[in-house]
This record gives structure tokens, sequence and C-alpha cells, in this order.
């Protein structure tokens, strides 16, 4: 199964074309797409994800110059016992979500070691700070969900603002073959 999520930057052979119209490869899986002029059959693209839904995918061709101007941004930020966290960042500003209210959003996925990937969204939108935190089913949702007062009340030291906070279970998808 093939998971396609904006942001993500794809490599894909193009295996035919037709005019504008093609099919591209991407992970042994083959999607009709328009192509741009100048695709040929058996160029390597790379591509970012622009848009995905149930029933479109957008995405745009990146040149090399592009790919190196968009090489994430590592900022280490210090978490208690004297460990750092590796943030990447990947948009720049004016590239961000935006909200209905006109504010700004990001999401923020963190490899812990022991609880594995957390998954933090948060959106200003008025004078408010909505965060969603999604932790995985067990002991990671379990210690989020007894720690969420004390991350709202940090958000809310930190962004001076008032915080809605909700701490759901993630349910992560597996495959199963017969």
């Amino acid at each position: 199964m093939l998971v396609i999520r904006p942001g993500m930057t794809l490599a894909a052979r193009v295996a035919e074309t037709h005019g504008s119209r093609g099919l591209l490869m991407i992970a042994n899986a083959a999607l009709a797409a328009e192509l741009p002029d100048g695709v040929k059959a058996g160029d390597t693209l790379r591509l970012r994800v622009q848009e995905a839904s149930s029933d479109r995918i957008v995405m745009r061709m990146e040149s090399d110059a592009q790919q190196v101007q968009q090489q994430p941004t590592v900022v280490p930020v210090p978490l208690p016992g004297g460990q750092l966290a590796h943030v990447y960042v990947n948009e720049r500003e004016g590239e961000g979500g935006q909200t209905a209210g006109g504010g700004g959003q990001v999401a923020i996925t963190y490899q812990s070691p022991q609880l594995g990937a957390l998954d933090f969204r948060l959106a200003l939108d008025g004078g408010a700070l909505t965060a969603q935190v999604m932790a995985k089913e067990g002991a990671p949702y379990e210690l989020a969900r007894t720690q969420a007062t004390e991350l709202q009340e940090a958000l809310h030291t930190a962004t001076g603002r008032p915080v809605q906070l909700s701490v759901t279970a993630r349910h992560d998808p597996f495959d199963a073959y017969a």
C-alpha cells in the first residue's frame, strides 16, 4: 500500500507517455498522470506532493536547484534530562498552512526511541492556540494523556495564549496478506 501525504518528496519513473498524459511508477505502483512538457518515457522525476485526497493527487516536479534550496533545516531543541530533540523544518515562510481565521498551523512528528512516533498539530486561530497530540495506542497514548495538563500549561506559558489541547490514540494501519 502506497501512502502519499502533502509535503512528501517522491521519485517517479515515467513508464509511458501519450501526449500530455502518461503512466508514472512510484514504489511499484502505477499512477495515471498529466505530465509537463518535455517529459518522456524512461525519465526519473523528483516530485513534491502538493495536495492528496482520495480522488486526486497534485505533485510538482522539482529541479536540482529547488531540491538544494529545500533541504530541511535541523533545529536542536533541549529536552528534560539534557537530551536534544532534532526538529526538521521543511516548509518556509509563505508555504505553511493557513487556518480558516488566517492563523498559521504546523504539524510535527517526533520519533521517540521509547514511545515511537508522536504527532503534534498546532494551529493559531484568532488569539488561541489549538494543539492536538496523537500517540500510538497503549503506553504511548496513556503517557500522553496523563501529561496533557502539564503540556497545556507549558504551551500557555510559552505563548501567553489560551490553549485548547486534545490527545487522541493513533490507529496505525497495517498490511495483511493471506
